[in-house]
């Protein structure tokens, strides 16, 4: 596959001031390493800046879904060609230049939103008390 090079983009018109998003390549070309996202670049961007503004942060990690009506939506595959319905996003160095990939909240414990975030998305809608207590497990649920 040919070299793909990262693109950063400034999140300004976006709302988010001083704020710059990174569309990781190793997340896009097809390695076997990594979850791919499925999402186009804008729904990329589109989820990260959702999270963002949603507040689903603690510290340096951002906590995303791509929502559709109240209907979580597939955001990428993980490494066995799984779907996958959660984002994960870091600013690595603390200032503000962040990436994410789909979270493979099953197989990492490190993907596994934080309970304030899930209790988010349940007061939202987006899941169940019974969805969010799977999740923190790591236990398989229909999202």
């Amino acid at each position: 596959m040919p070299y793909q090079q990262d693109i950063e983009y400034d999140l300004e018109d976006k709302g988010l001031e001083d704020c710059r998003y990174i569309i990781s390549s190793q997340h896009r070309n097809g390695n076997p390493n990594k979850s791919i996202w499925t999402l186009t670049h804008d729904g990329e961007i589109d989820c990260f800046v959702f999270s963002f503004s949603s507040e689903w942060k603690d510290d340096n990690t951002c906590w995303g879904v791509s929502v559709l009506g109240q209907d979580i939506q597939v955001v990428g595959h993980n490494t066995n060609n799984e779907e996958l319905k959660i984002a994960k996003f870091v600013d690595a160095n603390a200032n503000m230049l962040w990436h994410g990939y789909p979270a493979d909240y099953m197989r990492n414990s490190q993907d596994r939103p934080t309970t304030n975030t899930l209790r988010d998305w349940v007061r939202r809608g987006y899941i169940t008390k019974a969805k969010m207590s799977k999740i923190r497990l790591g236990q398989s649920c229909n999202l």
